[in-house]
């Protein structure tokens, strides 16, 4: 069973005209503190659920915008790296073509080098013949070198033939060697053939004629500014070379000529 509760009350004995002030009793200042503790919680939860509203109605919206400003951003930030990323791509695309026109470049230099090289020896070497070139009369035909070398039966020869100027119509005419001599104790000139194979005794009488008759004949020439021969002489027998002539033919006309003498025979 529950103790009764007693409400104890003081009796306080004070002079006249004297204010009397009553005290609650323990029981009292304990109800009182609980409304206060009580008040206070309110307040307190009252203060979270309006922060909560004020949070609900003004700093949402605003951290939402912040929110989709950050990810417009974060977007705009992807475009700008892959706006990078091709521009990256288009500056090694632009490098690798520069490489390769560079090297072209370079390739076509060496290649113009090399011409102008080229073209310089030309321009020394044509300084050259043009310096070999006779003066004379335009299109004048001089014999520039001439060379005989003894090879058994036979007579090697080798001849250089130039023109003075510059000709726009070839020469055309013919080579006559001349050889002189010692033959049977006297001193004669005769005419060399060209040297032809031998005959093997096979071929026809007319075949063999037709042969000897086209070395006797002087050997054709045709050259606008120079002109190279080398052949084989038939050397007659029983002939004691001392020299021969070279003679340049226009026709039956004597053109020029030179005579070279060569060394005793062994």
């Amino acid at each position: 069973m529950g103790q009764p509760t007693h409400n104890e009350r003081t009796a306080v004995v004070v002079a006249p005209n004297t204010q009397v002030t009553t005290l609650p009793s323990k029981g009292g200042g304990r109800f009182a503190m609980g409304r206060r503790l009580a008040l206070i919680i309110a307040m307190l939860v009252g203060a979270v659920v309006g922060g909560a509203i004020v949070f609900f109605m003004f700093e949402r919206p605003a951290l939402e915008a912040a929110q989709a400003r950050a990810q417009a951003y974060e977007q705009d930030l992807a475009a700008a790296r892959g706006k990078l990323l091709e521009a990256n791509s288009m500056v090694a695309a632009l490098e690798g073509r520069l490489l390769v026109e560079e090297s072209t470049r370079r390739g076509l230099e060496s290649v113009v080098g090399t011409l102008q090289e080229d073209l310089g020896k030309a321009q020394n070497s044509l300084a050259f013949y043009e310096q070999l070139i006779p003066p004379g009369p335009q299109g004048a035909v001089t014999i520039r070198a001439l060379d005989f070398e003894r090879a058994g039966p036979h007579l090697k020869y080798r001849a250089l033939l130039m023109r003075s100027g510059s000709n726009d119509t070839p020469f055309e005419g013919s080579l006559q060697f001349v050889a002189s001599g010692i033959a049977a104790g006297e001193e004669v000139s005769v005419p060399l053939s060209i040297a032809t194979a031998p005959s093997t005794g096979d071929e026809p009488d007319s075949a063999a004629q037709e042969s000897d008759a086209a070395a006797q004949e002087p050997l054709k020439l045709e050259f606008s500014d120079f002109q190279r021969s080398s052949g084989l002489l038939t050397v007659p027998a029983g002939l004691d070379l001392k020299s021969v002539t070279l003679n340049v033919l226009e026709g039956n006309v004597l053109r020029t000529s030179r005579s070279v003498d060569l060394p005793v025979e062994d």
